[in-house]
Formats: C-alpha cells, sequence, structure tokens
C-alpha cells in the first residue's frame, strides 16, 4: 500500500499507510478527543460521552459488521467486541 497523506484543519501533514496506523496515530487521537470535548461542552452533564474507542478496522459487510446500506448490526458488533463495550461502561 502507498501512504495517503491528508492535512487537518491546522494544516499538519498526517501519513499512513492503513486505517489502523491511522487510528493509532495520536494526532488523530488527540483530533478525536477535542471534537467530543468540544461537542460535550454543549451538553448537559448527564449526556456527555465521557469514554470512547476507536476500532483498528473499519467496520465491513463481508465481516457481518454492517448491511449491504451500511447501517451497523448492532448485535454483531456487540457480540464481536463485548470486551472493548464492557471495558467502556466499567
Amino acid at each position: 500500500m502507498s501512504e495517503v497523506d491528508i492535512r487537518f484543519d491546522l494544516n499538519l501533514p498526517l501519513a499512513f499507510q492503513h486505517f489502523r496506523s491511522l487510528v493509532e496515530n495520536s494526532a488523530v487521537q488527540d483530533l478525536v478527543q477535542k471534537e467530543v470535548d468540544q461537542a460535550n461542552s454543549h451538553m448537559p452533564q448527564v449526556q456527555q460521552v465521557r469514554k470512547f474507542h476507536l476500532f483498528t478496522k473499519e467496520l465491513d459487510h463481508d465481516d457481518g459488521e454492517v448491511t449491504a446500506t451500511m447501517k451497523v448490526k448492532r448485535k454483531s458488533i456487540y457480540e464481536k467486541y463485548a470486551g472493548v463495550i464492557e471495558e467502556i461502561y466499567a
């Protein structure tokens, strides 16, 4: 795979080779945290996001994670990622 170059609003280059390396990049994690914090600032405390997890792979129809129209299959996701979900709510 070739590297892809993405630029955020801060005009910082972000090179990655695959989805996992993108998600695990600290700049991406910081950007997502910043967006969550901004959204939380407009929400009552009981509705704020406290924890989140970025999957290291894209959800895929072939893996039974989404429908043909890209709707998430909740039961499949819960079964496959039960450990991650439990950790978030622990």
